[in-house]
C-alpha cells in the first residue's frame, strides 16, 4: 500500500527576528523528520507577517537571504521534503513556497493571487507558473492564499492535472465565520479534485490581525480528517493512503467533464522517498462556539501585541462597566494576574456601585488596583476658564482627564494603555477623542456591544470574575448625573442590527429601513457613522474579529 505522511506545522513566527522563527523551524522539524516525508509549514513562516515597507530595507532583505541559505544548509541534516513559506528574491520579490531537501532548493511556487487586503501587489511580483511535485506514487500541486480559488488562478491547471494532493500554504486572518468559509472551500476543492486537500495556516497576533491556525486536511470524500488547534501552535502527522485517493478517482471518471485548461507552463519535481514509516491517523480538535473562538482571538491579539512589543505590564482605566470588565479579564487570561494594572479614577459622577464592582473585579482577578479621583483638578480646570454653565465640554474633560492619568502612568512605568472602546461605540463615534478612546492597543474595537456581553458572560462561566451588577446595569458614561447612553442612542440590540447590516452586509439605507427598523433611527445613526469617521482616524487600531472592521477594512473620507 502506498502512503505518504505529511506533517502540518502551525508556528507564531516574529515579524523580523529571522533567528527566532529558524530555530523555532528546525526545532518542530527535528521531531517529526523521522516520521515525515514532506514538512509543511505555513506562510510566512521565516520572516513574520507582515514586512510591509520593511521590503524596501536592504538590510531586511539581506537577513532573509541569508535565514533561507541557513534553513537550506541545515536541511542537509534531515531525511525530509520541507515545503516553507517565505519571502524569496528570484529575479524579483515573490510571496513564495520553497520545496527543500538535502541541501538544495529543488523548486519555488510563487503566489499568484496577491491579497489586496495587505496590499501585496505594492512588493510582490505574482506567480506566473504553477508547481506538480511528483513524490513516488502520489502528484502534488502547490498554492498560497487563495491560488486555486480565485479565477485568475490554478484551479482548472490543477484538476487538469489530476493531482491527488493539494497542499496550500496561508496566513489568512481570523474573522468570526473565516474558519468554515475557508474549509468549505477547501472541501470544494477535493470534490472537484478528488484528492486530499491540506491547508496549513498560520497564528498569532500582529497589529489589527490575528491568525488562528486550525491547519486542516479534507479528504476526497470531503471529510475533514485532521484539524489542528485554534489560536495556539501545534502540528501533526497524517499517513495519506493513495488506494483512497485511487478509489474515488474511479468512482467519478464518468463524471469529471472539465473543461481543458488554457496551455500554460509550469514547473516540475521529482522526488522519491521509500523510506518505510509508521501510519498516523492525524487528530480532529474540537471546534469553538463562537464566544470562545472570539475571545480566544482578543487573548491571543493582546499577547502577542504586547510580548513582540516589549512592554512589561498593562494598564486600563476600570469604571465599573462591562467594557472595561471584559478588557481586564482578556488581559489577565493574554498576560497573568501580575502584568495588568486597573485605574479607578471617580468623579462627581461616578455612583457608589461603580465603584464597588470595580474593586470586586480588581480582586476578583487579583491585578493591582490604583485609584486617583479627579474632582479636585475637574473643578480647578473648570473654574480656570470660569464658563458657569455645565454641557458636553465639561463631560468629555472627565475623560481626558482619566487618559491623562493613565498615559502618565504608561509614560512614568512603561506600562501599555490599554483602550476599552468597542465597536459599537467606535462606529458612531461615543467616545472622546484624547479621552476615553485613547489608547496604545484596543482589544475590543472590533467588538459589538451585543458581543461585549456574551463575551462577558462566557468568561464568567469560566470563573465569575465579573460582578453580576455589571452584566445587569443599564450602561451610563456617569459623566453627569442620571446619563445613560440610550438618551443618545437606540438600545444596542437595535443598533447592532442596523451597524452589521450597513457594515457587514453593506445594505443600503432603504432595505435597513425595510427590514422594519424606524426611519429616523437608521438615518440618525448611520449619519453618526460617517461624522465619527475623524475620531476613528485618529484612534488606537486593535484586532479584526469581524468580517468588516472599523479599522482593518474600512478606507473613508472624513466628512
Amino acid at each position: 500500500m502506498d502512503k505518504l505522511n505529511i506533517a502540518l506545522i502551525q508556528i507564531n513566527p516574529t515579524l523580523g527576528n529571522f533567528d527566532y522563527n529558524l530555530n523555532k523551524v528546525l526545532e518542530v522539524w527535528r521531531q517529526v523528520d523521522g516520521h515525515s516525508h514532506i514538512v509543511i509549514f505555513p506562510e510566512f513562516a521565516l520572516s513574520g507577517f507582515f514586512p510591509a515597507d520593511l521590503f524596501f530595507e536592504t538590510d531586511f532583505l539581506v537577513n532573509l537571504k541569508q535565514t533561507i541559505q541557513r534553513l537550506v544548509k541545515a536541511s542537509e541534516n534531515f531525511n525530509s521534503t520541507i515545503i516553507i513559506g517565505t519571502p524569496y528574491f528570484d529575479r524579483g520579490l515573490f510571496n513564495s513556497a520553497l520545496i527543500v531537501k538535502k541541501g538544495t532548493i529543488l523548486a519555488g511556487y510563487h503566489k499568484r493571487c496577491l491579497d489586496e487586503a495587505f496590499n501585496e501587489g505594492r512588493y510582490f511580483q505574482p506567480g506566473v507558473k504553477p508547481l506538480v511535485i511528483n513524490f513516488n506514487t502520489f502528484k502534488i500541486g502547490v498554492s498560497i492564499g487563495w491560488d486555486c480559488w480565485k479565477e485568475n488562478g490554478w484551479f482548472h491547471f490543477y484538476n487538469q492535472m489530476d493531482v491527488d494532493l493539494l497542499i496550500n500554504l496561508g496566513a489568512f486572518p481570523y474573522y468570526q465565520g473565516s474558519f468554515k468559509e475557508r474549509e468549505k472551500v477547501c472541501q470544494v476543492l477535493a470534490q472537484r479534485f478528488n484528492a486530499y486537500v491540506a491547508c496549513v495556516n498560520l497564528i498569532g497576533g500582529q497589529e489589527r490581525w490575528v491568525f488562528d491556525g486550525r491547519s486542516f486536511v479534507v479528504d476526497p470524500y470531503e471529510e475533514t480528517v485532521t484539524l489542528l488547534s485554534g489560536f495556539e501552535e501545534d502540528f501533526c502527522i497524517l499517513s495519506i493512503d493513495y488506494d483512497t485517493i485511487l478509489r474515488k478517482k474511479l468512482s467519478n471518471v464518468q463524471l469529471k467533464k472539465e473543461e481543458p485548461c488554457e496551455y500554460c507552463f509550469f514547473d516540475e519535481v521529482f522526488l522519491e522517498d521509500r523510506r518505510r514509516l509508521l501510519s498516523f491517523k492525524g487528530k480532529i480538535e474540537a471546534k469553538f462556539s463562537e464566544e470562545e473562538e472570539v475571545y480566544k482571538a482578543l487573548v491571543l491579539a493582546l499577547r502577542d501585541y504586547v510580548e513582540k512589543s516589549g512592554f512589561k505590564k498593562v494598564v486600563l482605566g476600570l469604571s465599573g462597566g462591562i467594557d472595561s470588565s471584559l478588557v481586564a479579564c482578556i488581559a489577565v487570561d493574554a498576560l497573568g494576574q501580575d502584568r495588568v494594572v486597573g485605574v479607578f479614577m471617580p468623579s462627581p459622577f461616578t455612583s457608589k456601585e461603580s465603584k464597588e464592582d470595580a474593586m470586586q473585579l480588581a480582586q476578583n482577578l487579583g491585578i493591582e488596583f490604583l485609584e486617583y479621583p479627579i474632582d479636585e483638578v475637574f473643578e480647578i480646570f473648570r473654574k480656570t476658564f470660569g464658563y458657569p454653565e455645565f454641557d458636553v465640554a465639561d463631560e468629555n474633560l472627565q475623560a481626558r482627564l482619566r487618559a491623562n492619568i493613565l498615559f502618565y502612568l504608561s509614560n512614568k512605568r512603561g506600562y501599555l494603555v490599554l483602550c476599552t472602546s468597542n465597536k459599537s461605540e467606535a462606529a458612531v463615534g461615543y467616545g472622546t477623542l484624547y479621552g476615553d478612546i485613547a489608547g496604545g492597543f484596543a482589544p475590543i474595537v472590533d467588538v459589538y456591544k451585543t458581543m461585549v456581553y456574551r463575551l462577558a458572560k462566557y468568561r464568567n462561566s469560566l470563573k465569575p470574575d465579573i460582578p453580576e451588577r455589571v452584566l445587569l446595569k443599564v450602561p451610563s458614561a456617569e459623566l453627569r448625573p442620571g446619563q445613560t447612553d440610550y438618551e443618545v442612542l437606540p438600545t444596542y440590540e437595535i443598533l447592532d442590527q442596523i451597524l452589521e447590516l450597513y457594515l457587514e452586509k453593506k445594505a443600503s439605507v432603504n432595505s435597513i429601513i425595510e427590514k422594519g427598523f424606524e426611519k429616523s433611527v437608521v438615518e440618525k445613526v448611520l449619519s453618526m457613522v460617517k461624522k465619527a469617521e475623524f475620531k476613528r482616524k485618529q484612534a488606537p487600531f486593535g484586532p479584526k474579529v469581524t468580517k468588516t472592521s472599523m479599522v482593518a477594512d474600512r478606507i473613508y473620507p472624513v466628512f
